[in-house]
C-alpha cells in the first residue's frame, strides 16, 4: 500500500525533493547523483522522478525573500 501511494506523489513535491538533493550535491562538490541514487534517497521510483523533471514545477521565489 506505502508503494502505491509513494507512486502517486505529486510532481512538485518529488521535483523539490529532487532540487533540495542536485543544490546539496552542488554545495558538497560531491558529483551528480544517478537516478537509482535519487530513488534511493528520496524513495520514489526512476519513473516518476522522470516524470515530476517534465512534469512538475517550482513556486517562483521573489527577489525580496
Amino acid at each position: 500500500m506505502s508503494e502505491y501511494i509513494q507512486n502517486e506523489a505529486p510532481y512538485d513535491i518529488v521535483l523539490s525533493l529532487i532540487v533540495e538533493i542536485v543544490a546539496e550535491c552542488e554545495s558538497s562538490e560531491c558529483p551528480s547523483p544517478t537516478l537509482e541514487e535519487l530513488s534511493n534517497q528520496i524513495g520514489y521510483s526512476e519513473e516518476t522522478i522522470l516524470e515530476s523533471l517534465e512534469y512538475g514545477n517550482l513556486e517562483p521565489v521573489s527577489i525580496l525573500q
